[in-house]
């Protein structure tokens, strides 16, 4: 019979270094190569009652599936950000992090670990295609802000970047340049042609991933949250079911404030920014949109409180509403209910009220 083994991969971009911790507590180790023979090579070195660990990455989420289908052994994904705090140390490299992480799974069980789950085809798919959109869309402003400053720099200042965001408009605004601008004008316009084409194509994939995905119709219901920002919703953060409460959802999302708390004093910080740039980023975007649409209820009343009788800045109390907004996403995939407005009752209401009832 196998005995239980404990083991520890620190992965890099071309090799690995593995850990293991026997039944007895015996260390040993070796390295390898990550190409595809390397990984099979280090696939024969598990038994299926080990139980490992592997620090998340683009190339762990490959291994993960892999080691669970042709070994079919128990593998933890850690968050690398939560284990870096815990196991800072001046002597560092791949041999003492890989038996750092055969020690946790070692030591904790998965309730006890930062552990983070592998998500299903359908969001992986979700993600791949929401990541190259946003490159797409990079580009494409970078482009854009490249056609502008040809006319900056031949002297033509009355054209804006707006401007330049349709293809006819940049196709009779090239007409004011000569020489050399109108060469360069030319060479950028094929490649805005060409970006804008690939992202109209992977918008097209996007609409037949998400086709019949009812969490993601369910969050198109709420003003100002589109199928962009629905579908990277549900890529990134699934259906809840992995949260425990509504609070995780602005940890995970990265806007909640850092907390620096000693003794009697407490300081609040600017955002964390944890969890997926990109997602975090649609939020706030799609707060903006909430809070200036007619049916954005108690989240619109809370930005204009923020601004109006708090004198916060609206750079701070829209990120506040990105929170509440990423909250009652989750919320209403948690629940399975349908978006309602509900508007708060403000306080010249309940003075109003009170006033009544006093007389």
């Amino acid at each position: 019979m196998e005995q239980k083994r404990f083991v520890g991969i620190d992965l890099g971009k071309r090799t690995y270094e593995i850990k293991f911790i026997h039944s007895n507590g015996k260390v040993t180790g070796t390295n390898g190569l990550t190409s595809p023979k390397g990984r099979k090579e280090l696939y024969k070195k598990l038994n299926q009652t080990d139980r490992v660990a592997i620090e998340v990455c683009s190339l762990a989420m490959v291994m993960v599936k892999e080691i669970r289908k042709e070994v079919g052994c128990e593998v933890v994904l850690l968050n690398p950000s939560q284990i870096a705090l815990i196991y800072r140390s001046v002597k560092k490299n791949d041999k003492e992090d890989a038996l750092k992480l055969a020690r946790l799974v070692q030591k904790f069980s998965n309730e006890e670990l930062p552990s983070v789950e592998l998500p299903s085809e359908h969001e992986e798919n979700l993600r791949q295609i929401l990541t190259e959109m946003r490159q797409l869309k990079h580009d494409r402003t970078k482009e854009i802000n490249r056609m502008h400053a040809i006319f900056l720099e031949s002297g033509i200042t009355e054209i804006t970047k707006k401007d330049l965001d349709n293809n006819n408009n940049r196709k009779e605004c090239v007409k004011m340049l000569n020489g050399l601008f109108l060469l360069q004008a030319e060479r950028n316009i094929k490649k805005l042609e060409l970006i804008e084409k690939q992202i109209e194509e992977v918008e097209g994939l996007l609409d037949k991933e998400i086709e019949g995905d009812r969490n993601i119709e369910k969050l198109e219901e709420i003003p100002g949250v589109g199928k962009q920002l629905a579908s990277a919703f549900v890529a990134f953060l699934g259906d809840g079911s992995r949260f425990p409460n509504v609070g995780a959802i602005g940890a995970a999302t990265g806007l909640v404030p850092r907390l620096d708390m000693s003794s009697t004093i407490c300081r609040l910080g600017h955002i964390t920014k944890c969890g997926n740039r990109n997602l975090r980023s649609l939020l706030i975007l799609a707060a903006w949109s909430h809070v200036r649409s007619k049916g954005s209820g108690a989240l619109r009343e809370k930005y204009l409180y923020m601004t109006q009788v708090q004198s916060k800045g609206k750079k701070i109390a829209i990120v506040a509403v990105a929170r509440k907004l990423a909250e009652l996403m989750y919320t209403l995939l948690k629940t399975g209910t349908s978006y309602e407005n509900r508007p708060s009752t403000s306080i010249s209401q309940l003075a109003v009220e009170a006033l009544s009832k006093a007389s």
